[in-house]
């Protein structure tokens, strides 16, 4: 059985409050744990030239918490990491922050879980985590550009079921208002 436990079992914390909380956009449904992540994320976390492997697979792991989606997989949110570690290799001052950043929320997991933050596998270990940071700079950098990095990627809106722009095929009164079955 694993050890996991969805924010939405979590007392007192519900998804809705959390997604408030972190400003996402949408909310979907939960991130598996932290082990799952690791293992399939070590390849690519290699390949990182601003950041070391610890450093993107935390990054992983809270894109994953801050804008949760199972479906859709980690090859699309590694997209956004690796757009962070591009901008880090260019200015030094972002990489700075983005390493102290990561520090501080390891920081935190440790106290709260006994482990950097992308190997605890309870969600909402990694969320009272993610809490304790919400007003830093590191945070509303993360958070704000998860937001154009995730939902403005085609593959992304093909696994959430959105069309995309409609305005140059006549717009969406006829070609499927309301055919939407996730909402």
């Amino acid at each position: 059985m694993k050890d996991e436990t969805r924010i939405d079992d979590a007392p007192g914390v519900n998804r809705r409050e959390f997604i408030k909380r972190t400003g996402a956009v949408a909310g979907a449904s939960v991130v598996s744990g932290g082990a799952l992540l690791a293992a399939s994320s070590d390849g690519w976390a290699q390949g990182l030239v601003a950041f070391d492997a610890a450093t993107g697979k935390a990054l992983l792991q809270m894109c994953r918490d801050l804008y949760p989606h199972d479906r859709v997989p980690d090859a699309l949110y590694q997209k956004v990491v690796d757009l962070f570690d591009a901008a880090a290799l260019k200015d030094p001052a972002m990489a700075q922050m983005m390493s102290d950043g990561v520090g501080e929320l390891n920081a935190a997991s440790r106290r709260i879980a006994k482990k950097d933050y992308a190997a605890t596998p309870r969600e909402t270990d990694r969320v009272a985590a993610l809490q304790t940071i919400e007003g830093s700079a590191f945070f509303g950098k993360v958070r704000g550009d998860m937001i154009a990095g995730l939902y403005n990627n085609p593959d992304v809106w093909e696994v959430l079921g959105y069309e995309g722009a409609s305005a140059h095929l006549g717009g969406y009164i006829n070609r499927g208002f309301n055919d939407i079955d996730w909402v």
